[in-house]
């Protein structure tokens, strides 16, 4: 089982962002994508989902040789795809409790009822150490960083996506929480799901270790090679492009 995009171009406006983009991502096994900052990488994770300011203009997403080209954002989170943003926004009046219920009866093609999934969630929540009472507050209002990401942790524990991408999921973060949820994303990792981790850091490359690294420069993969390329960027830069 596999994602992956093939000869993918991608433009947002009139810019070209992304052009002849090659990648795949092989189900149980880990994958980093680095760069410098606007070298494409969010781009790219904007892309396979949908976002609607990213219009693909050629070739195609494939998941397991099926085009996804045709499918809406919420089609293709259905296909166990899911997109850890950089920066997790704030949406006022829908709480917490009945956004995770949507997204979970969605998902899972169940209905769910308030009783019924309150038994699902509540143990999550206690693992996590996420206090009940964020359950009825409007999503991600007023909470920290820190508590933001172990929101998205919850989800990824509730729904249990395949293909799990992570857009510079330390951003915003101190040391200490960085290395919180370094350690709760270490724990979801399994040969039953991948994770494809989107940074120009590398610290979270000691959490999860990874198969293969895909270099973007200029809308471009400029390199690829196996985990010892990180290895290699970490400790002489970006130079070994060249």
């Amino acid at each position: 089982m596999s994602l992956e995009a093939k000869d993918l171009y991608v433009k947002v406006e009139d810019k070209e962002v992304l052009s002849w983009v090659n990648v795949r991502f092989e189900l149980g096994k880990n994958y980093t994508i680095l760069g410098k900052n606007g070298s494409g990488k969010s781009s790219f994770a904007y892309a396979l989902m949908w976002h609607p300011k990213y219009e693909i203009t050629k070739w195609d997403i494939l998941l397991d040789g099926e085009s996804l080209l045709d499918l809406s954002p919420d089609e293709r989170a259905k296909k166990w795809i899911f997109l850890a943003f950089q920066n997790i926004p704030e949406i006022p009046g829908v709480k917490l409790f009945e956004f995770l219920r949507t997204v979970y009866n969605s998902w899972k093609g169940t209905n769910e009822t308030f009783l019924s999934f309150k038994k699902i969630i509540e143990p999550l929540l206690q693992e996590l150490d996420i206090p009940k009472e964020f359950l009825w507050r409007d999503l991600n209002v007023g909470f920290s960083g820190w508590e933001r990401r172990k929101i998205e942790i919850l989800q990824l524990k509730l729904l249990n996506p395949k293909y799990i991408i992570l857009d510079e999921v330390d951003s915003g973060l101190d040391v200490d929480a960085f290395k919180q949820v370094a350690n709760l994303l270490q724990s979801l990792d399994s040969d039953q799901n991948t994770f494809v981790i989107i940074t120009h850091y590398f610290t979270i490359l000691d959490y999860i270790a990874v198969d293969r690294v895909y270099v973007f420069e200029d809308g471009k993969v400029a390199k690829e090679g196996a985990k010892e390329l990180a290895d290699q960027i970490r400790n002489q830069g970006f130079k070994v492009l060249s």
